[in-house]
């Protein structure tokens, strides 16, 4: 991506003619907002960019959703944007890290709380490859919305392929599921994606269940051990069982879930494995934004 310009350090006397502009702007932006005229309006924050070195992975605290940002060395990578209400969110959060522009996006299935906030993403970044499990699902509203705006935008969607890999700066990420029929259930439609820096790893299972995501391994033969997990389904336990712990054997596993949530994610059968297993679980209910760096041989919590 393209290297911002620096502010000039050279500071301009301020004319008293300036200052009565400074207060009278000021004044009329406190108005306007007390009276809701820039409700639907983008305000920029002051952005404080990812540093350039190593891999920097956030799991977007989005409530009772999925939403992840992965950056190397300038590029980045949007893993699902929850629901439709929290599109304006995790576009905030991309603002204030300096996020421009994705080179990648990737919705994992058609569920809203995956792919309802992705509308606004398109909408207001320009994305590099656009990737999807299907390029139609006429059950999901939210996916169609989704899949209407990408093409009033003029974005194809790709289906990957399995093992298809792609560069991340110096990351490597690869489609690694399902790898088979998903019988109707939308969850084991997710895209599975393994992201890989060095010796670090990290894997993204969307809600795709604890069967199939086995078969990833015992099936197609990839492999799931991992550093860092984002627990399927929000840390349910139709996504997680001992054979998916036994396989991944995180040493961080993530629950990307809301607060006092219905559903009761993550399930307790799931916290007592992660705590059989030794993995740290981080839960963005409790710790809102996740962030975490790797620098190619030992993941770190920054955030």
């Amino acid at each position: 991506m393209a290297a911002r310009k620096k502010r000039s350090s050279a500071r301009t006397p301020r004319t008293a003619l300036g200052t009565l502009a400074v207060i009278i702007l000021a004044a009329l932006a406190w108005a306007g907002s007390e009276m809701g005229l820039f409700d639907n309006v983008r305000l920029a924050p002051r952005a404080t960019p990812l540093p350039g070195d190593g891999l920097y992975v956030t799991f977007i605290d989005v409530g009772q959703g999925d939403s992840t940002l992965a950056s190397c060395e300038g590029e980045t990578l949007l893993i699902d944007a929850g629901v439709p209400e929290a599109g304006p969110e995790v576009a905030a959060y991309l603002d204030s890290v300096g996020v421009t522009e994705l080179d990648y996006v990737v919705c994992t299935h058609a569920h809203e709380d995956h792919c309802g906030g992705l509308d606004y993403i398109l909408e207001n970044y320009e994305v590099g490859t656009l990737f999807a499990p299907y390029t139609e699902f006429d059950a999901s509203g939210s996916f169609t919305h989704f899949e209407d705006t990408a093409a009033e935008l003029g974005l194809d969607i790709t289906v990957p392929e399995l093992g298809a890999e792609f560069t991340l700066g110096g990351a490597v990420f690869e489609f690694i599921g399902p790898v088979g029929g998903w019988d109707g259930d939308v969850n084991d439609s997710s895209l599975v994606v393994r992201l890989d820096y060095g010796d670090d790893s990290f894997l993204f299972t969307g809600d795709i269940g604890s069967g199939p995501l086995t078969d990833c391994a015992l099936i197609g033969g990839y492999d799931l051990d991992c550093d860092v997990l984002k627990l399927g389904h929000h840390g349910s336990s139709t996504s997680t069982d001992e054979e998916v712990m036994r396989l991944t054997s995180p040493e961080v596993a993530i629950a990307s879930c809301g607060l006092d949530n219905s559903y009761g994610h993550p399930h307790d059968e799931v916290v007592a494995l992660c705590e059989d297993f030794g993995a740290l679980l981080l839960r963005t209910d409790r710790d809102g934004d996740i962030a975490l760096h790797s620098d190619g041989a030992e993941v770190t919590r920054v955030a």
